[in-house]
């Protein structure tokens, strides 16, 4: 019984013991987890986080402001093709103009030789404006005399003397809702597309139409478009509507629309010391790094660029999507990229965008591509006419001006 009672309290006094030693090392755990993260702020610039990866993990920190690295960047324009985008535009701005090809899709072949009682072309305003919304559109309609592949037309490539001289229908108007427009289309030109949709060597050609704007607009408006994703009221998309006479029999025959707008402007958008992306025309950039203070063949544990938007200089439409695009450039003359190097932009807020770009730099960096820059644009560059400017690395103001910070770690 002696020896039974003297094991039961051994045992009560190692289990105290024991839980005496787990209770101070929990505090001490407590008390070491303390410390670190009073030296440690959720800012990313903290001293106590600089000095935690600079000194204990080795790593080392570049800062284009502080560091003195040289960033450039290099507007220029790159004529893009807007078959798909959900608006047509047309019309006339301060300088910029706008105007829009079309072509009717798979004519009946059954109806040739018809009589054209009446025809005419329905649009709906897709409530875009550049930039006056409540300013005036003014366009002629005529024919198209040279074939043009409307999914690869560029305006580089198309040619103002291929407009016909003939006025087949016109439009002046204020939209400023979806409503259908309608706008009388000149009959025979309806009958001839008919026919040579059933006989391709008829001598009247369909290469489609033209909308032209003329001196009665004051903006330029947004129309709804052939592309009609889910989103899209599918009634936006445009048509041509044809009353047709054949063999005593009257058949309304109506056919969708193919667009694509071609964009100009003779005004420079370049403001100095600010890069601009524009949509539509369109301006893109290219901005370059000099990397000469970055030690060669390190990891790079992050490459993080950051960019200040120029709100009272741009034009940014209610709902446009705002992301930007970079590519890795591979040919600094042609302007090409490496298409499968592509990153978008974060917006935290209304101005500020980031982007990292940790790749790109560790393949500069290691010799596995040429340093030729960045090239960005908007990620929807096709759909409407938006302008994007971008405080440039000059800027007086220091914090607008675009910051790359790179996070790396010497190799042993």
């Amino acid at each position: 019984m002696f020896i039974t009672e003297l094991f039961l309290k051994q045992t009560v006094n190692l289990k105290r013991i024991y839980k005496r030693i787990f209770d101070i090392l929990f505090i001490l755990l407590i008390i070491q987890g303390f410390l670190f993260f009073q030296s440690c702020d959720n800012n990313p610039n903290d001293l106590g986080l600089e000095y935690i990866l600079s000194d204990t993990l080795g790593t080392k920190v570049l800062n284009s402001n502080k560091d003195s690295m040289a960033i450039t960047f290099n507007n220029f324009r790159r004529y893009i093709n807007t078959y798909s985008s959900i608006y047509f535009t047309v019309g006339k701005y301060q300088g910029y103009e706008s105007k829009t090809l079309l072509k009717a899709l798979s004519i009946s072949e059954n109806y040739d030789s018809s009589v054209v009682l009446s025809s005419y072309i329905k649009i709906n305003y897709n409530k875009y404006a550049y930039r006056d919304t409540l300013g005036s559109v003014s366009f002629g309609i005529y024919a198209l005399t040279k074939k043009y592949d409307l999914a690869l037309i560029t305006n580089d490539s198309f040619s103002t003397s291929s407009i016909g001289t003939n006025l087949l229908g016109s439009y002046s108007g204020t939209p400023n809702d979806t409503n259908s427009i309608q706008i009388p289309f000149n009959s025979l030109t309806a009958q001839n597309w008919l026919n040579y949709a059933a006989d391709t060597n008829y001598p009247q050609k369909n290469y489609g139409i033209i909308f032209v704007p003329n001196g009665g607009s004051t903006t330029i408006k947004g129309f709804g478009t052939q592309y009609k994703p889910s989103s899209i009221i599918t009634n936006l998309v445009p048509k041509v509507v044809i009353v047709a006479l054949k063999g005593g029999d009257t058949t309304t025959l109506t056919y969708d629309l193919e667009t694509v707008s071609l964009n100009t402007t003779t005004d420079s958008p370049y403001i100095t010391d600010r890069f601009v992306l524009q949509n539509g025309i369109s301006y893109h950039t290219i901005l370059n790094f000099d990397i000469s203070k970055l030690p060669s063949n390190v990891i790079i544990n992050q490459a993080l660029l950051r960019l200040k938007l120029d709100r009272s200089n741009s034009y940014i439409f209610s709902g446009t999507n705002k992301k930007l695009l970079f590519n890795l450039v591979t040919d600094s003359a042609a302007k090409t990229i490496d298409a499968a190097s592509g990153y978008v932009t974060s917006e935290p807020d209304s101005v500020t965008y980031t982007v990292t770009l940790t790749t790109v730099f560790f393949r500069w960096n290691n010799g596995a591509a040429a340093n030729y820059g960045i090239y960005i644009r908007n990620a929807y560059d096709i759909l409407n006419l938006d302008k994007f400017y971008f405080y440039g690395p000059n800027d007086p103001d220091t914090a607008k001006r675009p910051l790359l910070t790179i996070r790396y770690t010497p190799k042993d």
